[in-house]
């Protein structure tokens, strides 16, 4: 997601670091190495359903979870050091141009929840207006042509965008009148920050972007030789995960509770903020089929008409094919 993609400045030293970690596991190995994105939080729901209540070992997967180290998820493919891992959509269409030979594999999410966010009690109204302002941001080169993208459709004509990378909280910046807006995931950020007494007004992405505004926020993505040379034990592992986000979507207390005992040093004190969340956010793991993981061509073909245009996509335009495959997830 995208505060999880801020560290994307230190690529070349991970890169070197993680050299150590190994490759990618064997062709008969059942282990599956899964990468966070960040610190434990309501986004890995399903993830230690899955391992709880024993569906990875039905599906006869033994998964290890990779913790979060600062590292994105395209250094940890290249290296071979995760075989699933967690990303960004723009971030994948960026890199996928750039040479990086991967996709996205599942959905964490159904849709999109990202929204741009200010301060309720802030003048602002409409995303129009945010033009010049200055925006709290996590050092991702999509940011400028996606919002900018959302002012214009506003009617900002001549959209202006200025930007600081956050190096606190987002509640915290906005509060302080350090920034004037950045971008939450609503059922997150903004429950949180409620609990902490500051309310948001959100200008959720969705409603500006057409197609391009229903990317969901987050997804596993695994290599290209990985999904050639593994497909039946990643398939064992997307349908694991599939029914732990199901279990998480229908059973948001139980999934809460697991969540905070297997990460009972980072959450023990926070379940006031993990429950909040995670009824906010739970429902949002299946799609209106009640179904975990499909995406679809028509978001990602027009989020990357936005980064073409702004020339993010240095090497060649991948088609939908190159940039997702639902051909892993259960029933497909």
């Amino acid at each position: 997601m995208r505060r999880r993609l801020a560290a994307t400045t230190a690529l070349c030293a991970c890169a070197l670091a993680l050299s150590s970690c190994g490759s990618t596991a064997s062709d008969g190995s059942r282990t599956v190495r899964i990468a966070l994105d960040y610190t434990a939080n309501v986004d890995y729901l399903g993830i230690y359903a899955a391992i709880h209540n024993g569906y990875f070992a039905r599906e006869h997967i033994h998964p290890v979870i990779v913790p979060y180290a600062e590292t994105p998820a395209e250094p940890l493919i290249r290296s071979g050091a995760a075989d699933l891992a967690i990303s960004y959509p723009p971030q994948v269409i960026i890199s996928r141009s750039g040479g990086l030979r991967y996709k996205a594999v599942a959905a964490l999410v159904a849709g999109n929840t990202t929204g741009l966010a200010v301060l309720a009690s802030s003048p602002v109204t409409r995303p129009a207006q945010l033009s010049g302002l200055l925006y709290g941001g996590f050092g991702l080169s999509s940011d400028r042509p996606v919002i900018e993208t959302i002012m214009r459709d506003d009617g900002a004509r001549h959209p202006s965008f200025r930007e600081v990378v956050l190096n606190t909280g987002v509640t915290q910046a906005l509060g302080s009148h350090r920034i004037g807006y950045t971008a939450v995931f609503e059922g997150i950020d903004d429950v949180t920050a409620a609990l902490q007494g500051v309310k948001l007004r959100t200008f959720p992405y969705r409603d500006y972007l057409g197609a391009a505004g229903q990317f969901p926020n987050s997804v596993f993505v695994a290599s290209d030789a990985e999904i050639e040379h593994r497909a039946s034990v990643l398939r064992a592992a997307l349908a694991a995960l599939a029914q732990g986000y199901e279990f998480a979507a229908r059973h948001p207390a139980a999934a809460e509770r697991i969540l905070i005992a297997e990460n009972e040093t980072a959450l023990g004190n926070s379940a006031r903020i993990v429950t909040a969340t995670g009824n906010a956010t739970a429902h949002d793991f299946l799609d209106a089929a009640g179904r975990w993981g499909p995406m679809d061509s028509s978001s990602f073909t027009a989020l990357e008409a936005i980064l073409a245009k702004a020339g993010l996509l240095r090497g060649h335009e991948p088609s939908s094919e190159e940039l997702f495959t639902n051909s892993l997830l259960p029933g497909h």
